[in-house]
């Protein structure tokens, strides 16, 4: 993938990708909240930041 500009500034495309990672984070939290998922974890925001993670990569990976 090649740079985009945004106000004159080259942005790296893995700044889409975090921000699609985002996006997409939100509904699967909110999904994850309802499970009551943080029962399942010692430090439930390190498990979500994981997860943030993993989404990240796979996106990065397949698009």
């Amino acid at each position: 993938m090649r740079e985009f500009v945004v106000a004159g500034l080259l942005v790296s495309p893995f700044v889409k990708y975090a921000l699609l990672a985002a996006l997409v984070f939100v509904p699967v939290r909110l999904i994850l909240v309802a499970l009551k998922f943080q029962k399942w974890f010692w430090h439930p925001l390190l498990a979500e930041a994981a997860i943030y993670v993993c989404l990240l990569a796979i996106l990065n990976t397949l698009v």
